[in-house]
């Protein structure tokens, strides 16, 4: 009799509201004291470098354009030219978004973010190696594939095998890796501007591939997601791995037994609606309101993460620095490298909040605050514009330039992180993050391009478009967003799809079983 034997198969039942996570035999406020839990939590550091690369790039970008050397070897790269060399990272996005399903939910989790590492590993060589402008921009073309996919299957990835009363906490703490990525970057720079040569930009081109390195090593440490493994019919795994890490080896845990009856529950209801084809993923995408809210929201968030400002501030520093008299190395490459621990610190903490606030209420806010910041950063432009002696004013930009990441972190950074694998039901959650990355990175392209041009045609009056948009994506948030806090992962379908076909899908899956006992 194996291990599974131990846990009744799921009963019909109505769902009228989602049930809470039954109290466990561990105390899970002292985790550290559980050595299995201890482990899982620690391996976790391996997938939530998933979206270290992300940030890395953005900042050292933004150190590279105040590097002299860089600068000389490219030709002083400006407006349009240097807009393609940074829009070539989320092109490369584009293209890795139609392999992070395919790698995720055919062959793992595990396997899915060591494809992508590869890739990025291959782009960081490139890119540390570059000859030329072509050289330079295919590389930044691989590692844009490579670490989409690695995010792509790391957010789900987390989201699956966290405990469930961290999981809020777990997949929020994901998108903070964004600024562990960006501290590394930025400081990688301003310590290798001083060398004379170009080590000064090879350096941290290279160091773009060590957490993918890192991942390529470890992630095999890290357990696989039981919600994948009862998708492909390994439950006796599956249950194994509840029982170790969720209920420290005790089969009779009341958590392990409530998570074990929901995931087998809702992963083989989702069989009977899954689409298999890319096709048939996107016609199940706009086939009933619940669908199609999900995708109007998949859809609001990443034009929300991309065009709120953030673009100016993750590219450009260098430029805006300087239209306000900070034009020095040394002056460009510390103000990047400070912002960058500004901004993890904040994203550290507000990663504690949503478990508490509510996701929809962190976006709203966080957009007020970045609407308020936006503000203060176009006044102080423009008043420097106006008299250039006037140091107040430009140091005024900066300070805000400063605020803007804290702003922006505490509702698109975790918060976000968390959401958008939370309202996906598991059948449609790579495929679903794959299309959120995919309008994301479409986005991000239109920013990274639009913004140098904008800011060397209209200078400071660009700043204006991002007052007025700021204001329309908070009404989008407002009237689309639901709140998400509380159920669990397999009961937030009630939120979008009601109880009708929660039952439904229980009750093909009890007709499903009671078939199979009676052949």
């Amino acid at each position: 009799m194996g291990i599974q034997d131990n846990i009744p198969h799921a009963q019909s039942k109505p769902l009228e509201a989602a049930p809470e996570v039954p109290v466990s035999t561990i105390d899970v406020s002292r985790w550290w004291r559980y050595k299995n839990l201890r482990s899982m939590n620690l391996w976790m550091i391996i997938p939530l470098l998933s979206i270290f690369c992300q940030g890395f790039d953005g900042s050292m970008m933004n150190g590279l354009q105040s590097v002299s050397h860089w600068q000389s070897y490219f030709g002083t790269p400006k407006g349009a030219t240097l807009g393609v060399f940074n829009a070539a990272y989320p092109l490369g996005g584009l293209v890795g978004v139609f392999l992070i399903a395919p790698a995720a939910d055919r062959w793992g989790r595990r396997i899915g973010i060591c494809l992508g590492a590869v890739i990025t590993c291959l782009g960081a060589a490139l890119q540390a190696g570059a000859k030329d402008i072509a050289m330079f921009t295919i590389a930044r073309v691989f590692i844009g594939a490579g670490s989409v996919i690695v995010a792509g299957v790391g957010a789900p990835y987390i989201t699956e095998i966290a405990y469930p009363t961290q999981r809020s906490t777990a997949t929020a703490l994901f998108l903070t890796f964004y600024s562990v990525g960006s501290i590394a970057a930025a400081w990688c720079t301003f310590g290798t501007f001083r060398i004379d040569g170009d080590a000064s930009w090879r350096i941290p081109s290279a160091l773009q591939g060590l957490p993918s390195l890192i991942q390529i090593i470890f992630i095999w440490f890290v357990p696989e997601s039981p919600r994948w493994l009862v998708s492909k019919g390994r439950h006796e795994e599956a249950l194994a791995m509840l029982v170790k890490y969720h209920g420290e080896g005790n089969p009779e845990d009341p958590v392990v037994k409530f998570e074990y009856q929901e995931i087998t529950t809702t992963i083989e209801g989702e069989k009977a609606v899954a689409q298999s084809s890319f096709f048939g993923f996107l016609r199940e995408l706009m086939t009933g309101p619940g669908n199609r809210k999900r995708t109007m929201i998949m859809i609001w968030a990443a034009i929300c993460s991309q065009m709120s400002g953030n673009a100016f501030v993750s590219y450009y520093l260098s430029p805006i620095l300087s239209s306000v008299g900070l034009k020095s190395d040394l002056q460009q490459t510390l103000i990047n490298a400070t912002s960058q621990m500004v901004s993890w610190f904040s994203a550290i903490y507000f990663a504690t909040l949503p478990a508490r606030l509510g996701r929809r209420t962190m976006f709203l806010w966080s957009l007020v605050f970045m609407w308020i910041v936006v503000i203060c950063i176009t006044a102080g432009s423009a008043e420097f514009a106006k008299d250039n002696s006037n140091k107040a004013a430009g140091y005024s930009v900066v300070v805000f330039l400063y605020l803007f990441s804290p702003a922006y972190n505490f509702g698109f950074n975790g918060n976000l992180g968390l959401y958008i694998p939370e309202i996906l039901p598991f059948h449609l959650r790579t495929r679903g993050i794959s299309f959120f990355y995919f309008v994301q990175f479409c986005f991000m392209i239109l920013s990274t391009f639009a913004v140098p041009v904008g800011l060397e045609s209209i200078q400071w009056r660009l700043y204006i478009v991002f007052v007025i948009w700021v204001v329309i994506e908070f009404a989008g948030v407002w009237v689309l967003f639901p709140e998400t806090k509380g159920p669990s992962l397999e009961d937030v379908a009630l939120i979008f799809d009601g109880p009708s076909k929660s039952k439904q899908m229980e009750l093909d899956h009890d007709v499903e079983h009671q078939e199979v006992k009676d052949a």
